[in-house]
């Protein structure tokens, strides 16, 4: 009798039409992940949401516990909270995130089988499989059976080159965008510096592109239904992808016929080169240097559409930041809200023979390490705030020493997800 009073009470009330008031005390308490999913239950709790107090806009992590296996199991690290979320809806064993749109990764797994996923509400689009036919190509993609490669890139029937899981870590160079609103999406990867595969919504297959340019291909990024591409000899192609073919910017590409140029400083050493677009269509070219005794600064250069030439600037605007590899600048806010978070920074993962992962402030060129500990292999992950970024100088930080180190040793942050 008590059970089926429960029920009626249960079946009697409607959830979206809470008191207001009561909501947002709901919604208040409730922890990141599970606060930006009540946005999307209903309009009702959409429309109290907007009034709760927002939490700070800052990166979230993305870690690989690898365990014994050669492939992953992925986690969901919240700065704010200091939490670890591992059950996350959508995501299949043994996957590499490759890029970040929002709340969508974009995930590759060892089966060579891509997908897209929204962390907030668990949907996923399976993309065409990388066995099947690529338009365009006399190429394809095979399975492995080895433990320590994914498979092999095909070229006339031949194994040409082996696809390793290092490919979706430190070297990969990916780009999504999709639309909330329509679910437009659209995708972009590069293989070895010399492949470069696109496919987007309507689709019926990957495209291969191979005489879009004589060199290879270093970066990628997207904005406006164009896709911008940084190539080995340093220049910016723009090709647009509006149409049912792309077509390559010419007219409107200012930066045609104009390679970027550095000359080096005594010491310096460039780790990488990466692109973004900024909110204005402006592309940054951005360098991360070694210079001295320090291990990881940035340089940023813009195009000066008056003279033509490229220059090295030390602002990018009031409200934007950059995740380096990320393709676009994001809003950030202009105070601080932890961590080095704020307007003018980059949030960056360091990936030669000392990974770590820290925030550099464009103002004052100070980079800060937010997260410093040490595991078994030397990796170092963690949190501390550094004047100068020298190893001699890296103090572990306690508040995080003990989430971190419920991690398996072979624990790597790889991106960051913009929530």
């Amino acid at each position: 009798m008590k059970k089926e009073e429960t029920q009626k009470v249960s079946d009697s009330h409607d959830w979206s039409k809470l008191c207001p008031d009561l909501l947002r005390k709901i919604i208040d308490s409730l922890s990141s992940l599970d606060f930006y999913r009540a946005k999307i239950v209903c309009s009702d709790w959409y429309s109290v949401w907007k009034t709760c107090v927002k939490r700070p806009l800052r990166p979230w992590l993305i870690i690989y516990e690898e365990k014994y296996t050669y492939c992953p199991s992925m986690m969901l690290f919240d700065p704010d909270e200091e939490k670890i979320y591992r059950e996350l809806a959508g995501v299949s064993d043994k996957s590499y995130c490759l890029a970040s749109s929002g709340n969508w990764l974009l995930m590759a797994d060892s089966r060579l089988d891509f997908y897209i996923v929204n962390l907030l509400t668990g949907k996923r689009i399976n993309l065409p499989p990388m066995e099947s036919k690529i338009r365009g190509a006399e190429v394809r993609f095979k399975q492995s059976r080895h433990c320590s490669h994914w498979g092999y890139l095909l070229i006339d029937q031949r194994c040409m080159f082996i696809v390793k899981k290092e490919i979706f870590q430190s070297k990969r160079s990916a780009v999504l965008w999709i639309d909330e609103r329509t679910g437009d999406y659209f995708v972009a990867w590069i293989f070895n510096k010399h492949y470069l595969f696109t496919h987007k919504k309507g689709d019926d297959s990957w495209c291969w592109h191979r005489k879009w340019t004589k060199a290879g291909y270093l970066d990628l990024a997207y904005k406006n239904n164009k896709l911008y591409i940084y190539t080995t000899d340093n220049y910016i192609k723009i090709f647009d992808f509006s149409g049912d073919f792309p077509k390559e910017e010419i007219k409107n590409n200012p930066y045609r016929n104009r390679p970027f140029n550095y000359n080096r400083g005594v010491g310096e050493i460039i780790w990488e080169r990466r692109i973004a677009i900024q909110k204005s269509g402006e592309v940054l070219i951005i360098l991360r240097v070694k210079a001295g005794d320090h291990s990881c600064l940035f340089w940023i250069f813009k195009m000066n559409l008056e003279s033509r030439k490229w220059e090295r600037v030390d602002s990018i605007g009031d409200d934007e930041m950059i995740i380096f590899g990320h393709g676009a600048t994001i809003r950030a806010p202009v105070q601080d809200v932890g961590d080095g978070v704020k307007s003018g920074s980059i949030w960056f993962v360091k990936f030669d023979h000392r990974p770590f992962r820290g925030v550099f402030d464009l103002a004052t060129v100070i980079p800060t390490t937010p997260f410093i500990t040490r595991d078994a292999d030397g990796h170092r992950v963690g949190i501390c705030n550094l004047d100068v970024l020298l190893d001699a100088e890296l103090q572990v930080s306690r508040r995080l020493e003990k989430q971190v180190n419920s991690i398996s040793p072979a624990t790597c942050v790889n991106v960051y997800l913009y929530i």
